[in-house]
C-alpha cells in the first residue's frame, strides 16, 4: 500500500509538474488581448479609410478622368459589389483554413488596390484598383471571429463594440483627410494614405495576431455556392445602383432583378441540398440571426443614408434656401461628432451586453437614430444641430453595430462564425445600397425647379423626406429587434467557471467544448454550457 502510494503520489506530482510547464509555455506564447484589439482594429480603420476617402472627391476625378457621371459611379459600384461578393467567401475560408491568414490576404488586396489607383491617371485602372480594394470587405468579420476564438468571454462584447467605433473613427478620419488634401494637392496623395495605413496594418496583423487556424480537419469550400452567391449579389447590386441612374424600368436594370431572383433561388436549392455550404442557410435563418440581419439592413440603409445626405446638405449654397456653403473639410469636421458618439458608445454597449445581453443594445440602437433624425427635421437651419444629432446617431450606431456581431456569435457554431458574421454585413450593404438609390431617386425628382443651375438642385422639402424616411427605417429596426429571442448576458457561463484563457491547452477540452460554451447563449443552455466547461476543467 505503501509503495503504491508513494508511486500515486510521485505520478500526481509529475502530472502537476507537467501541467504547470505547460500552462507557463502557453501564458507565454499567447498574446496580450489588449494588443491583439488594438492590432484587429487598426485593420477595420484601414478598411474604413479605403471605403470613404473616394466618395467627397467624386465629382474632381469626373473632371479629371473626362468620364459621364453613370461611369464614375462605378469607382463606388465596383468596390461595393467587390465587397458584397467578397465577404462571405473570405468569412467562410478564414473559417475553414485560418482567420489570420485571410486577414493578411484581404489586407494585402486592400494595400495592392490602393497602389493601383494611386499609380494611374487611367479610369478603368482606377475601376480595377477600387475592385481590389473591396476584396477587403471580409476584414470586419474576420476581426470579429479572432475576438470569439481568442479573448476571455468578459472582454467579448466589449471589444466587438471597439472594433465597431473604430470603423466610424476611420470613416471620419478617411473625410477629414479627403478635406485637408482635396483642394491643396493632387488625389492620387488618398490612395497613397490608403495603401500606407493598409501596410501597417497588414505589419500589425502579421506580429500581433494569433493563427486562428480551426481545430478540426479542414473542410471542402463550396465552390458551386460561392459562384452562385456571387452572381445573385452582383446582379442585385449592380441593378440597384444603376436604377436610379438610368431608370428602373430599362431593359439593364431590369434585367439585373430578373437574374437575381433566378440565381437567388438556384442558390438557396443548392445550399439546402449541399453537405457542406458556404452558407448554411439553415444557421442563417434561426430567428436570432435572421432578425439581427433585418434589422441591420435597415441600420445600414440609414448608414449609408446619412452619408450621403448630411455632407452634401451642409455644403449646398445658402441660395439654395437652405446649406451653409461648407467646404468638404469643414463639412467632415461638423460630422466629427459622430465618431466621437460612436467611441462613446463602445463601453456602454460592452457593458450593456456582458449585464443584459445583446438584445437591448440591438433596440436601443436604432430607436437612438430615429430620435435624431427626427429631431433634425425642425432645425434643419441650425449648423450646430447636424452636429448634436450626428453624436447621437453615431452614440446609436455604435450600440446597434456591437450588439449584431454579438447575437450571431452566440447563435452560430464556432466554425461559422465568420461566414456568418460576413453574411450580416453583406445584409447591411445591401439596406445601404437600396437606400442610398431610394434617397438618391427622392433628391432627384423632387428639386428647386425654375430656371438656371439650381432648377436641378434637390430642394429642402427633398431632404426633409429623407431624413423622416431614414426616421422610419430605424423605428423599423429597432421593432424588428424587439422580436429576436431574449439570451442571457455572455458572462452568464462563465459565473460557475471563470475563464481567463479561453483556447485551452488540454486537448480534451478543446475536443469537447461546444460552441455553445463559448458564445454563452448559442444552442445550449448557460447552465449546460457552464457544467460542459467544468467537466472539461476537471479532465484537464
Amino acid at each position: 500500500m505503501s509503495g503504491d502510494s508513494t508511486g500515486a503520489d510521485a505520478g500526481t506530482e509529475t502530472a502537476a509538474a507537467v501541467g504547470k510547464t505547460s500552462d507557463s509555455t502557453a501564458a507565454r506564447g499567447r498574446r496580450s488581448p489588449t494588443l491583439i484589439l488594438t492590432a484587429l482594429a487598426f485593420a477595420a480603420t484601414a478598411i474604413a479609410v479605403m471605403q470613404t476617402v473616394v466618395t467627397p472627391i467624386l465629382p474632381q476625378l469626373q473632371g479629371r478622368l473626362n468620364v459621364s457621371s453613370s461611369a464614375i459611379a462605378w469607382v463606388l459600384t465596383g468596390n461595393l459589389l467587390a465587397a458584397a461578393v467578397a465577404t462571405p467567401l473570405i468569412g467562410r475560408l478564414g473559417d475553414l483554413r485560418g482567420k489570420k491568414r485571410y486577414l493578411l490576404i484581404s489586407l494585402a488586396a486592400v494595400a495592392a488596390g490602393s497602389v493601383l489607383a494611386a499609380v494611374t491617371t487611367s479610369f478603368p485602372m482606377l475601376v480595377a484598383g477600387r475592385v481590389l480594394q473591396g476584396l477587403g470587405g471580409g476584414v470586419v468579420p474576420l476581426a470579429l471571429s479572432v475576438v470569439r476564438d481568442e479573448f476571455p468571454r468578459h472582454r467579448t462584447a466589449g471589444s466587438i463594440a471597439v472594433i465597431g467605433a473604430t470603423i466610424s473613427v476611420g470613416s471620419t478620419f478617411g473625410s477629414v483627410m479627403t478635406g485637408l488634401i482635396a483642394d491643396r494637392a493632387d488625389y492620387h496623395l488618398l490612395f497613397w494614405l490608403s495603401a500606407a495605413v493598409s501596410v501597417i496594418s497588414i505589419a500589425l496583423v502579421w506580429l500581433i495576431v494569433p493563427d486562428s487556424a480551426p481545430r478540426s480537419a479542414p473542410g471542402r469550400v463550396d465552390i458551386l455556392g460561392a459562384f452562385l452567391l456571387s452572381g445573385w449579389l452582383a446582379a442585385l447590386l449592380a441593378a440597384v445602383s444603376q436604377g436610379s441612374r438610368i431608370g428602373w424600368t430599362a431593359p439593364l436594370v431590369v434585367g439585373g432583378f430578373v437574374l437575381s431572383a433566378l440565381l437567388f433561388a438556384l442558390w438557396t436549392w443548392w445550399a439546402l441540398r449541399c453537405p457542406a455550404p458556404l452558407v448554411d442557410l439553415r444557421v442563417m435563418t434561426r430567428r436570432p440571426v435572421l432578425l439581427a440581419g433585418l434589422s441591420g439592413m435597415l441600420t445600414g440603409m440609414a448608414m449609408y443614408g446619412s452619408g450621403l445626405l448630411f455632407a452634401p446638405f451642409l455644403q449646398s449654397p445658402e441660395a439654395n434656401g437652405y446649406g451653409f456653403g461648407t467646404t468638404v473639410l469643414a463639412a467632415s469636421l461638423y460630422m466629427l461628432p459622430g465618431a466621437l458618439g460612436n467611441l462613446a458608445a463602445a463601453p456602454v454597449a460592452g457593458r450593456m451586453i456582458n449585464r443584459y445581453g445583446p438584445k437591448p443594445a440591438l433596440v436601443l440602437g436604432p430607436a437612438l437614430s430615429a430620435v435624431s433624425f427626427l429631431a433634425l427635421l425642425p432645425l434643419t437651419g441650425h449648423v450646430w444641430a447636424f452636429s448634436a444629432v450626428f453624436t447621437l446617431f453615431g452614440f446609436g450606431l455604435g450600440l446597434a453595430f456591437a450588439a449584431m456581431p454579438a447575437t450571431v456569435n452566440a447563435n452560430v457554431p464556432s466554425d461559422m462564425t465568420g461566414v456568418a458574421n460576413g453574411m450580416n454585413a453583406v445584409l447591411r450593404t445591401i439596406g445601404g445600397a437600396v437606400g442610398a438609390a431610394i434617397l438618391g431617386a427622392i433628391l432627384t425628382a423632387v428639386t428647386l425647379g425654375g430656371d438656371g443651375p439650381r432648377a436641378s438642385a434637390p430642394s429642402l422639402t427633398a431632404y426633409q423626406i429623407c431624413f423622416g424616411l431614414l426616421a422610419i427605417g430605424c423605428v423599423l429596426s429597432a421593432f424588428i429587434a424587439l422580436a429576436v429571442p431574449g439570451a442571457p448576458s455572455p458572462l452568464a457561463p462563465a459565473a460557475a467557471v471563470h475563464n481567463e484563457h479561453p483556447r485551452p491547452e488540454g486537448p480534451s477540452e478543446a475536443a469537447t467544448e461546444p460552441a455553445a460554451s463559448r458564445s454563452g447563449t448559442a444552442s445550449g443552455s448557460p447552465s449546460a454550457s457552464a457544467t460542459t466547461r467544468s467537466a472539461g476543467g476537471r479532465g484537464a
